[in-house]
C-alpha cells in the first residue's frame, strides 16, 4: 500500500546521517507520489461508503448531461497530456437525466479516466451519449489493450485489478468501477462491458426511459410590435 512505501522511506531517511540533495529530491518525489495515491484511495473509499449508505435522494434534479460530458472531455484532454489521445464526444442535444449531478459526474469521470489511463499514446477514445428505444446510453469506447473474458465479471469488485503493476503505475485505486456500479444502481441503470484483448473496450451505462428529461427546444424571440417591419 502507499503507507507501506511511505513508512519505508521515512524509516530509511530517519536512520541516515547524511544524504546528498539529488538523492533527497528523488526520495521526496516518490513519497509525494505515494501520498497522492493514498489520498485518491481515501477519497474513493469515502465516496463508495457514501454511495452504499446514503438514502435515495428525495428529489432528483435535472442534470444537463451534454454539458457535463463537455466538461469531462476537457478534463480528459488535460489528463491525456503528452499521450495525445484522440478524444471525441457525440452528445445528443437536450437529452438530460433526472438524478444527482455529483454522483453522475463521479461515475462518468471514472470511466473516462480509465480509458485515458489504459489506452496507449495516440489511441482513440470515443464518448457517446444518445437515446435508444428503451432509454439512453452513455458509452466510452477505447482502443486500449482490451480485457480477457474471464476478468470482465469481476471488474466492478472492490480492488480487483487485471494488471496490479500497471494499475499502480497509472495511479488507479481499484475502486473506480465499484463506484460506477453503485452510482448507476442509484439511478436505476446498469453497466455493460464489452472487451477483447487487442481490440479495446466499450463501457456502457444504460439508463431507463423513466430517468430521461428532455430539454424544451428554444423558441426564437418574437419581434416587438413597436419595431418597424
Amino acid at each position: 500500500t502507499p503507507l507501506t512505501v511511505l513508512a519505508g522511506y521515512v524509516e530509511t531517511l530517519h536512520g541516515m546521517n547524511t544524504l546528498d540533495a539529488a538523492d533527497l529530491k528523488k526520495h521526496l518525489t516518490t513519497m509525494h507520489e505515494q501520498a497522492a495515491r493514498m489520498q485518491r484511495l481515501v477519497d474513493d473509499l469515502l465516496t463508495l461508503s457514501k454511495l452504499e449508505t446514503a438514502a435515495p435522494a428525495r428529489r432528483d434534479e435535472t442534470v444537463d448531461i451534454p454539458g457535463l460530458l463537455a466538461g469531462l472531455k476537457e478534463q480528459a484532454e488535460i489528463l491525456s497530456g503528452r499521450q495525445r489521445h484522440q478524444i471525441t464526444l457525440e452528445a445528443e442535444s437536450g437529452l438530460n437525466l433526472r438524478g444527482r449531478r455529483e454522483e453522475l459526474h463521479s461515475a462518468f469521470m471514472n470511466l473516462i479516466n480509465n480509458a485515458v489511463r489504459y489506452t496507449p499514446a495516440g489511441g482513440a477514445i470515443r464518448l457517446k451519449w444518445a437515446a435508444d428505444g428503451n432509454g439512453a446510453r452513455f458509452s466510452v469506447t477505447d482502443t486500449g489493450e482490451g480485457i480477457a473474458t474471464e476478468h470482465i465479471p469481476h471488474l466492478t469488485e472492490r480492488f480487483y485489478r487485471v494488471d496490479t503493476a500497471r494499475s499502480r503505475a497509472t495511479g488507479g485505486t481499484g475502486l473506480g468501477l465499484s463506484i460506477v456500479k453503485h452510482v448507476l444502481a442509484r439511478h436505476d441503470a446498469v453497466l455493460t462491458i464489452e472487451s477483447e484483448p487487442g481490440r479495446g473496450s466499450v463501457f456502457t451505462c444504460v439508463f431507463p426511459a423513466s430517468r430521461l428529461a428532455h430539454s424544451a427546444p428554444e423558441t426564437p424571440a418574437r419581434a416587438s410590435r413597436s419595431n418597424p417591419p
